[in-house]
């Protein structure tokens, strides 16, 4: 739109000033007559250069029309666009001899406009058009979505229109954090949580650890984290990335939720309980006590059905 404004206002003053010198042409031609000049081919060679002048403008304009080329987009009619959860995408669409013509951005899913021009047409502020010095009329998604994944197609207001698709995939890393859910400690060990982050174009830049809602320090008295990069995968299938916590000399007040947060994925949690070496063992003999005594109601039950099985027989 903008650029249609401008090129009419670009011929709107070059028509003005054509219509500006045809009339100081024509007011001289008036002004030198035969009998002040003394020369009548000098009046006549002035009112032919006023005649000439005042249809410049027309021509001009008849000539910007015959030689009219007509916009196309160089590149390929479908193209492929990568990019991970939480980044910027980037869609291009690089038309040539575009002139007062305008180009719109459509997602297909739904057939909404989100573009004309730089004309944003959504009211989710992470979409954007941005017209580039290379042609290119790119469309920028903000901290793109998995939703966001589909068929977007670039559209000149040509007739027949021309277009050009380029399909966003999306891809979402996962993060686990490697073990059981659930741990058991005894206090006074030193404990290492690993988080591990598989499936990112690229690793994160860091790896934040949580003990509920508190952010751990990366480096203190009690905790350290570590951030091990581009390690590769066993399947060989990409690489993957591992931030580890590690609590040294674990105390009952470590108990609670952990949770790792990645720069560019979801999260994960884990639960560490801290029990006391008396509890801990207090705790194995109970349970141990508890699977005998059930073991040995279950035998003499069996005993039970067998002895009465052969009473019936004998």
């Amino acid at each position: 739109a903008s650029h249609t404004q401008t090129s009419a206002e670009a011929a709107g003053g070059t028509a003005g000033q054509g219509g500006v010198a045809g009339t100081s042409s024509s007011s001289a031609a008036t002004a030198i007559s035969p009998d002040e000049s003394g020369d009548p081919s000098s009046a006549t060679a002035f009112s032919s250069l006023a005649q000439v002048s005042s249809l410049l403008p027309e021509a001009s304009a008849l000539s910007a029309t015959t030689g009219l080329v007509e916009p196309y987009l160089d590149g390929y009619a479908t193209s492929n666009v990568t990019t991970q959860i939480g980044t910027h995408a980037y869609l291009p669409c690089r038309v040539k001899q575009l002139g007062n013509k305008s180009v719109s951005w459509i997602r297909l899913r739904d057939g909404h406009i989100l573009t004309v021009d730089r004309a944003v047409f959504i009211a989710d502020q992470r979409f954007l058009a941005i017209k580039q010095p290379d042609k290119y009329w790119t469309l920028q998604i903000k901290y793109v979505q998995a939703r966001d994944a589909g068929s977007y197609e670039c559209q000149v207001s040509t007739e027949p229109k021309v277009s050009a698709r380029v399909q966003l995939q999306v891809v979402v890393p996962r993060t686990e954090i490697l073990g059981e859910p659930d741990r058991y400690v005894k206090a006074g060990s030193n404990v290492v949580l690993r988080c591990i982050v598989r499936g990112a174009l690229e690793p994160p830049t860091f790896i934040m650890w949580y003990h509920g809602a508190e952010q751990l320090a990366a480096d203190s008295r009690r905790h350290r984290t570590q951030l091990d990069p581009n390690l590769p995968e066993a399947s060989g299938e990409g690489q993957s990335t591992i931030g580890s916590l590690i609590i040294e000399s674990a105390k009952k007040r470590d108990t609670g939720n952990y949770t790792c947060s990645p720069s560019n994925s979801p999260s994960a949690t884990v639960t560490l309980n801290i029990i006391n070496g008396e509890s801990s063992a207090s705790a194995v003999t109970s349970s141990a006590a508890t699977t005998r005594a059930y073991a040995l109601c279950i035998l003499a039950l069996l005993l039970s059905v067998i002895l009465i099985g052969v009473g019936h027989h004998t």
